[in-house]
């Protein structure tokens, strides 16, 4: 394991890693949204190989997949997996509002939770480097 200034949560290492988690995390629940506007309507695989949308989605998805590679290698993964939750609900609230999904009350609560396990995450994650 490496210590001091160059290990990868040393302070400025930590904000980057940390910013390339949240570029991670937004361009993953951009993917999703893309890639399901271009799948509605249509009728099958080869419709869809045709549609540009996919090819957008899919290297938007796949660009913030790279980035996740790139924090892996700085966080650890029982802090960065459940910190990538933000995705679910980014990509839950952008269903919402791009898509036009129904948002159910039940549903909502279940996001909540999720919100709060984050912030339980983040705060402890403070504490801890503190």
């Amino acid at each position: 394991r490496q210590t001091g200034r160059d290990h990868p949560m040393s302070a400025p290492n930590h904000s980057k890693s940390l910013a390339l988690l949240g570029i991670s995390v937004l361009l993953c629940a951009a993917g999703h949204l893309l890639l399901k506007e271009s799948a509605n309507g249509a009728a099958g695989l080869s419709e869809l190989a045709r549609r540009p949308g996919v090819f957008i989605g899919l290297a938007v998805y796949g660009s913030g997949t790279l980035l996740w590679i790139q924090c892996l290698r700085r966080l650890d993964l029982a802090f960065a997996y459940p910190a990538s939750a933000i995705q679910i609900v980014l990509v839950y609230l952008g269903a919402a509002a791009w898509l036009g999904e129904r948002i159910p009350p039940g549903r909502l609560v279940g996001v909540a939770i999720i919100i709060a396990g984050i912030f339980v995450l983040f705060t402890e994650r403070r504490q801890h480097d503190a």
